[in-house]
């Protein structure tokens, strides 16, 4: 992908100045059992896409990114705040390669962990070198993003227990998991980087269209990837019982029948302490492959791949109103990315 070299590279080294303000915020200090929890996610790496979106944002409405550091560095650790906590939620071992925060150190110092990095969230956004108005209007952004994820998260936990969800719930719900974070990554560039709201208007729909694209992509490659390109089995979604869109769609206009012959694998593997090792059972790999052609004869996971697609260029339309500029090229490119990456 040749296009997005240079791209990468600019996310690369932004990510070393936000990072320079993450643990300036969360230093290695005491007690130590808790800011090792706290810096274990941040020192695992991770791309820092949401952080560039923030800098990115700023610099296309005609801003100073350098400004823009602060909260940059606390959209991330809202994320991994969200992390640590979904992560007990899923009693999930690894994160990232590594193990997870509660795996390590215990729930209780992990809840601690997550409450911490929340906190931390805000005592970036205080020290942002802007107007005291836009702090405020800032902090109201994060507050509104922090509460849609905790909306999104509840709504996927009681999506577990139901066998059918619409079209209309999931986006709903994948709306506040992973839309409104890029939303307000991009919503609070623009803040500190304009005050023509038109301009601010553009970059909130812009960031709610490619999260929500973000996440059906994800989903989409859950399926159709190369298993080593995407570093993990396919079909891993339909074992654990994970609805998506692609599901949705399929339970919208599925027959009977067919839905019967799917649900007798969807969810199948769940909470199966030999799930594990069970994803390379060649009858688990066939049954599998059974249900996604089900999947693929009712066009679903066409319908979601087409709709990622229509997102981001509804996304990158709204982006014209802007300046032309590197940065919102940066925007775009990204934006585009995220609907063709293999992993």
């Amino acid at each position: 992908m040749g296009k997005f070299d240079d791209l990468f590279r600019r996310i690369k080294e932004q990510a070393k100045a936000v990072d320079d303000v993450i643990f300036e915020l969360i230093p290695e200090k005491d007690p130590k059992d808790l800011y090792d929890a706290v810096r274990h996610y941040p020192l695992a790496g991770g791309k820092r896409v949401r952080p560039f979106v923030v800098l990115r944002a700023a610099e296309a409405v005609g801003g100073d990114p350098e400004k823009a550091l602060y909260p940059a560095a606390a959209v991330e650790l809202l994320h991994n705040y969200s992390l640590v906590h979904d992560d007990i939620m899923d009693m999930d071992e690894l994160r990232r390669g590594r193990p997870t925060v509660h795996k390590l150190w215990g729930v209780n110092m992990a809840i601690l962990a997550g409450d911490l990095l929340f906190s931390k969230v805000f005592e970036a956004i205080a020290k942002t070198p802007v107007e005291p108005s836009k702090v405020v209007r800032i902090l109201d952004v994060m507050a509104r993003t922090s509460n849609e994820l905790c909306e999104g998260q509840a709504m996927d936990i009681e999506f577990e227990t139901r066998e059918e969800v619409s079209v209309g719930e999931y986006l709903r719900m994948i709306s506040g998991k992973t839309g409104a974070l890029f939303d307000g990554s991009a919503t609070i560039g623009a803040i500190v980087g304009t005050e023509n709201e038109d301009y601010i208007n553009a970059l909130s729909r812009w960031g709610r269209n490619v999260g929500i694209a973000f996440q059906i992509w994800d989903d989409v490659l859950d399926l159709i990837a190369d298993e080593e390109k995407l570093g993990k089995p396919v079909g891993s979604d339909i074992r654990k019982g994970k609805k998506t869109l692609i599901v949705s769609h399929f339970f919208d206009n599925a027959s009977e029948e067919d839905k019967a012959e799917f649900l007798r694998v969807f969810g199948k593997y769940a909470g199966d302490a030999k799930g594990d090792a069970l994803i390379h059972d060649e009858k688990v790999k066939e049954e599998v492959a059974k249900a996604i052609e089900l999947l693929k004869k009712y066009g679903s996971i066409d319908y979601a791949a087409k709709y990622a697609k229509n997102l981001i260029r509804e996304a990158n339309d709204a982006l014209k109103i802007l300046p032309e500029s590197e940065a919102r090229k940066d925007l775009e490119l990204l934006a585009e990315f995220l609907v063709e990456r293999e992993f």
